[in-house]
């Protein structure tokens, strides 16, 4: 497929709308907007893959890791795994164009829908919920190809295994709906994608043109109906001047950002900060020192996603979960995308109390560090390790149960 970014020289000194990054905010944004005829400039701080670019083993995924720690920064600036470590909590972002849903589990499972009876949503948007929210769930989901794991693809072991603790919770178990393409076909955006290869490596970037991201979507379009598109363009804050925002940014493919080299600048009659919840609150907090007047709340009140995960190992059934990077899929066997199944155990009479309960996979990159990280875990939480038994003992025991 042809890049979308275009090179810096081209950009133009004014725009009527600037969108600050270019995942699912940013790209439906970027998407609506020159569809209606809008003049529109995407800026992104992270660089643009295509599929075949991603890393598929551990030496290509190590310098794409990001390290950002207070106002300390290890690693490049435009790595695609960004870590953000604080005292109270660790975030993973994606840095790239298409922001997280490069990197990200694929599920498009649409929230309970009490979530938005809670006070705390803006009462205008409470009132849309049963309206414009679901006809925007239905335009969201027809654009991004969230469909359910096809029946006439094999069960894989991971699934397989989900299905056996869905019968021992007593819950729903079902395929969720996922952001990936199991045709060869044109999607709706006009880009050709190719049918998933079943490798389980959805979360260090697909390199098969299956997953859609947002790359494979909404930008695509935005650019087709007229918009602009920068990557590696890090904005650093905003000011107002005579009615119009003024954009300073900095370019990380120069090396001179290492140097604090002065900002260069864009401006805009409308922004829209899509740059994730870290990246908005960065830009907002650094435009506030710079003086524009914002409320003393921004940057507060964070809080998780309220994931957990766990990790099982020596166990008596086949899971089958690691990625297999380079190796040719036709010669492995099926892993499957990330997540595909869920137990779902919500629909409590106390909201807090639900959950669902996925099964997962590690990307290829990841995998030679599950065994010995696992062993650590087993250490300090003193339980026992064995080793896998051989084909022989494996049977021998399999025939005594």
């Amino acid at each position: 497929m042809p890049r979308l970014a275009s090179p810096i020289e081209e950009i133009k000194p004014h725009y009527a709308v600037v969108v600050i990054g270019s995942g699912y905010g940013g790209g439906i944004a970027a998407s609506r907007l020159a569809r209606a005829g809008q003049p529109v400039c995407v800026l992104e701080r992270g660089k643009e893959w295509l599929p075949g670019e991603y890393p598929d083993t551990e030496l290509e995924g190590l310098p794409e890791i990001q390290v950002r720690t207070g106002d300390q920064i290890l690693g490049l600036r435009t790595g695609l795994y960004d870590v953000r470590v604080s005292d109270d909590m660790n975030v993973l972002v994606g840095c790239g164009l298409g922001g997280t849903s490069l990197i990200n589990a694929n599920v498009a499972s649409r929230p309970e829908r009490r979530v938005f009876d809670d006070p705390r949503w803006p009462i205008d948007f409470r009132s849309d919920v049963d309206s414009l929210l679901t006809q925007c769930f239905d335009h969201a989901e027809t654009m991004l190809g969230s469909k359910p794991y096809p029946d006439r693809l094999p069960i894989t072991p991971k699934m397989a295994a989900h299905d056996r603790s869905g019968a021992a919770l007593n819950g729903p178990t079902y395929r969720l709906p996922i952001n990936v393409t199991f045709e060869d076909g044109v999607n709706p955006a006009g880009v050709q994608q190719f049918a998933c290869k079943l490798c389980g490596d959805c979360m260090s970037g697909c390199n098969h043109g299956a997953k859609n991201t947002v790359i494979m979507n909404y930008l695509p379009d935005a650019q087709r109906h007229g918009a602009a598109i920068f990557a590696q363009v890090e904005v650093r804050y905003l000011e107002r001047q005579n009615n119009r925002w003024i954009v300073h940014y900095q370019l990380l493919d120069t090396g001179r950002e290492g140097f604090d080299a002065p900002t260069a600048t864009v401006s805009a009659d409308v922004v829209i900060l899509a740059a994730g919840t870290l990246g908005t609150n960065e830009i907002l907090l650094r435009s506030k020192a710079a003086g524009l007047p914002l409320s003393d709340r921004v940057g507060h009140n964070f809080s998780g996603n309220g994931d957990v995960l766990g990790f099982g190992y020596n166990n008596d059934v086949e899971i089958n979960m690691l990625g297999f990077g380079p190796r040719d899929p036709g010669t492995q066997a099926p892993v499957g995308p990330t997540i595909t199944t869920a137990i779902d155990l919500r629909e409590r009479p106390n909201l807090e109390d639900g959950m669902i309960i996925e099964e997962g996979g590690v990307c290829a990159p990841l995998a030679a560090f599950m065994p010995k990280t696992l062993a650590l875990a087993a250490r300090l939480a003193a339980t026992p390790t064995q080793a896998w038994p051989t084909p022989s003992t494996k049977n021998a025991a399999n025939s005594s149960r």
